[in-house]
This record gives C-alpha cells, sequence and structure tokens, in this order.
C-alpha cells in the first residue's frame, strides 16, 4: 500500500492508502466522505498515476488490515449510481476498487447496446474493467467472473464532476466577503462589550474573555 495524504472537511488531512497491483483504496472510517472537493482531485490524480497494468483479481477472502476480520462485499448506491465495496463488520473501514470508486463518482457507464455491437464487430475479447476478468464480446455482455456489465469512461461525465470539484475547492478556500465583514461587526461588538465591562469595573477591571467570546461566536454564527 501507498499512503497518500490529502485534505479533510473542514480542516486538516486524511491519510488513504492505495494499492497499484491490486488498484484498490483503502478508506478508514468516514474518510472517503470527510474528503474535500479538491482532496477528491488529488485522489483522481493519485489513481492515475498508479492505474498503469490490468489489475491484479481480488480472491476472497479479504481481511481488514485493521483487525484481519474478513471483509464484507456490500453494495451501495450514489445518487443513482449503484457501486460496490468490501467493509469491515467492525467499522474500521472499506476496500474500494478504482473502478468503483469511480462509478461512485459518475466516471463511467454502462456501455449502449449499439456501442456493444460495434465493439464486437471490432474486437473479440475486452477486459472486464472491475475485476481484469477477459470477457467474450461474441458469447456475453457481461463479465463471466464478476458478473459486472460492460462499462465506459463517460467523457462528459469527467468533464462535469472535475469542474463541480474544482468549483466546489474554489468556493471553499476562497474567503467571503460577507462573512468577513460578518465577522469584523463580530469583533466590534465584543470590543464594545470588554469596554462596557472595563469602565463598570473602574481599576479592579477583569473579564471573562471566555463568556465574551462565546457572545460573539454566537453573534457571529447568528448573521452567517
Amino acid at each position: 500500500m501507498t499512503a497518500v495524504e490529502l485534505a479533510r472537511k473542514p480542516l486538516g488531512s486524511l491519510t488513504v492508502d492505495l494499492c497499484a497491483a491490486c488498484q484498490v483504496i483503502w478508506f478508514d472510517t468516514f474518510e472517503s466522505l470527510q474528503l474535500t472537493p479538491g482532496g477528491t482531485l488529488e485522489l483522481f490524480h493519485a489513481i492515475h498515476a498508479t492505474h498503469r497494468d490490468p489489475p491484479r483479481p481480488l480472491t476472497p477472502p479479504l481481511s481488514c488490515p485493521r483487525c484481519e476480520t474478513v471483509l464484507a462485499a456490500t453494495q451501495d448506491i450514489q445518487h443513482t449510481t449503484r457501486f460496490s465495496y468490501y467493509r469491515c463488520r467492525y467499522g474500521h473501514g472499506r476496500l474500494t476498487p478504482f473502478f468503483q470508486f469511480m462509478r461512485e463518482k459518475n466516471f463511467v457507464r454502462p456501455l449502449e447496446p449499439r456501442e456493444l455491437a460495434r465493439l464486437a464487430e471490432n474486437v473479440k475479447t475486452i477486459r472486464c474493467s472491475s475485476c481484469g476478468a477477459p470477457v467474450d464480446l461474441a458469447k456475453t455482455t457481461t463479465c463471466g467472473y464478476c458478473k459486472s456489465p460492460l462499462m465506459v469512461l463517460d467523457p462528459d461525465a469527467v468533464g462535469r464532476t472535475l469542474a463541480e470539484l474544482d468549483a466546489a475547492e474554489r468556493r471553499r478556500t476562497t474567503p467571503d466577503p460577507d462573512r468577513q465583514g460578518d465577522a469584523i461587526i463580530a469583533l466590534a461588538a465584543l470590543e464594545r462589550d470588554m469596554a462596557r465591562a472595563r469602565a463598570a469595573e473602574g481599576a479592579d477591571f477583569t473579564v471573562d474573555l471566555v463568556s465574551l467570546g462565546f457572545g460573539a461566536l454566537g453573534r457571529f454564527l447568528h448573521w452567517s
């Protein structure tokens, strides 16, 4: 496994593990949901950098790298796209093939009948994108090993998803002038509160900065 450090929401970073030979990603608990848009883009770059040879087939049973419990094959859905992965029964994380991660992000789609017909005219056998097994197009349009339909990378979906991630990351990292103004107002209110407290206490002035700070934070959240 190769460790890849990625940006985490709302702050900080997280580390996911990639296996280039098996073309899988290990996410610890909730890490796939904690990726920032920029972190997701970085992960796509990391997958692209390691995606060279056909994947080594995953042979069950697969074990959790944290507790060595056998991973459970799991089906999930994102929007209208179904994808699969292997999860730890004790919640330590999930093992997701590169291809299934691409399905989760709507980067691939099933081949249409006309595309399958045109492909069968020119190519007799193709490799399953999910598990790497050969598929004889003269006999079937699904993988005989993992039962996955034949899929193709969707350029339109890739472009759309990358643009959405890039825009989301720009929004996340670009300061909002309205929120900056709210923060300035909240700080000004905090200064006024401190001035009133100082005037009331006179020479023996003491103030609870935590209490005043909570008051300013409350106003800021109310205005946001």
